[in-house]
């Protein structure tokens, strides 16, 4: 009988050592500087005054309403023409010529009490403004001067078509009040009269003549067109629209 051969002597597994590498070294990675922008080259900002009027009110300049002037702005930094406070009328409706012929039966003068129609004037460049109260924001109307003549009324011949301010005996202005009718240049007709009160010895008649009539010998031309000047024209362009009716249109 045969036997199997018996089994084959095998050798104790071994492993074989693997070389050292050393240790890990991770590198460093070195520092950045962090990122900076380099500013912006400075752009001066764009000069808008010939679009925009504006008016000097102080170390800068200042952007105002193009719907409203106050009598600050008016000012400027040269002040204005003229200002002051004037009893300001629109000229009365022509008489026809039979209530010019009988003023017994058809009336006397019509009147009005000085205060009633007292108004803060300012005049800048062609234009006059006139404002309720010195310290309102916008005037009530702008009037333009460059067609008109200033001339005083003879109190005791005083014109058809201007009112007594403050009648007294006779139907005749006080003393010390004067007034100066702004006639239209081509026609004479009466525009507005103003009443001066000449009690504080200011004498604003004269200095009202000498502004309007100047500027109606110039054709209304303006010497040197300040910022408050220009703006000064933008306003009037619009105010003058708000007049109250001439009642003696040229």
């Amino acid at each position: 009988m045969d036997l199997a051969s018996p089994p084959r002597r095998v050798s104790p597994a071994r492993a074989d050592m693997v070389d050292d590498v050393g240790a890990a070294v991770v590198s460093t990675v070195s520092p950045k500087r962090p990122a900076t922008a380099k500013p912006a080259a400075e752009v001066e900002a764009a000069d808008a005054a010939g679009d925009v009027p504006t008016c000097t009110g102080g170390p800068q300049t200042k952007m105002v309403d193009q719907n409203r002037i106050s009598v600050d702005h008016l000012r400027g930094t040269g002040g204005a023409q003229f200002e002051g406070k004037v009893a300001v009328l629109r000229g009365a409706r022509e008489k026809n010529r039979l209530a010019k012929l009988l003023p017994c039966v058809f009336g006397e003068r019509d009147f009005v009490s000085y205060g009633e129609v007292l108004r803060y004037v300012v005049i800048k460049g062609d234009s006059c403004f006139i404002f309720t109260e010195e310290s309102d924001p916008s005037p009530l109307y702008a009037i333009p001067l460059h067609d008109k003549t200033a001339k005083r009324e003879d109190p005791n011949n005083p014109e058809v078509t201007s009112l007594t301010i403050s009648p007294t005996f006779k139907n005749i202005a006080k003393e010390d009040l004067e007034t100066v009718l702004l006639k239209y240049r081509c026609s004479g007709k009466v525009a507005y009269q103003f009443t001066f009160n000449q009690r504080d010895g200011s004498n604003l008649a004269d200095g009202f003549l000498g502004v309007v009539n100047s500027l109606s010998k110039s054709g209304g031309k303006v010497g040197d067109k300040t910022s408050s000047v220009v703006y000064a024209q933008v306003v009037a362009a619009e105010k003058g629209k708000y007049q109250p009716t001439d009642l003696n249109q040229s």
